[in-house]
């Protein structure tokens, strides 16, 4: 039987971090990030096995807020080992991410990044996912989805370009990737 300890600290993780799925890169220690103790990771969310991430976002997290890290046992189509990050839901990431566009529309870029613009692709956990029971849940935008993750499943939302996707797994439906 469980007890009210291990429930309340299980209540307790889930209230305070998030899981992120993906590759733990290697990168040289005079990396100005590396340098401010900053973790590289190819965030993965797969669909198919192996799991095609090369084209995802790589975020940068404090090791200071990577509570833990689990071995998945699934791999990417480059043969690399997922790995879950257990990551405090309150530390900030940086997020790299690049875009194609065309040389015609380049010539008047004025500077390689803009600061107030928005990553095209953005993951995170459902409002109340880990929190809610069988009912339905709120997806970001505030509508209801009748989506239920099986517990240890994803149960994330993927914002693309302004559109909002939630990505369930679930015993009744083996992945829903659907509007929210």
């Amino acid at each position: 039987m469980a007890s009210y300890e291990s429930a309340r600290a299980k209540a307790f993780s889930n209230a305070t971090t998030t899981t992120v799925t993906g590759v733990p890169l290697e990168v040289s220690d005079d990396h100005p990030l590396r340098q401010g103790r900053r973790l590289p990771i190819q965030v993965c969310v797969c669909v198919t096995d192996p799991c095609p991430c090369a084209d995802h976002p790589i975020i940068w997290v404090d090791e200071s807020a990577v509570l833990s890290r689990t071995a998945t046992g699934r791999r990417t189509d480059g043969d690399e080992e997922l790995v879950e990050f257990a990551i405090d839901a309150e530390a900030s990431v940086v997020v790299e991410s690049f875009r194609r566009i065309k040389a015609a529309d380049a010539a008047g870029f004025a500077g390689l990044a803009r600061p107030t613009a928005r990553p095209t692709f953005i993951v995170r956990r459902r409002p109340g996912a880990s929190r809610s029971t069988k009912r339905d849940r709120p997806c970001h935008d505030g509508s209801s989805s009748a989506l239920i993750a099986d517990p240890g499943c994803n149960d994330v939302e993927i914002e693309e370009n302004g559109t909002t996707y939630c990505f369930v797994e679930s015993s009744e439906h083996y992945c829903i990737y659907e509007l929210c």
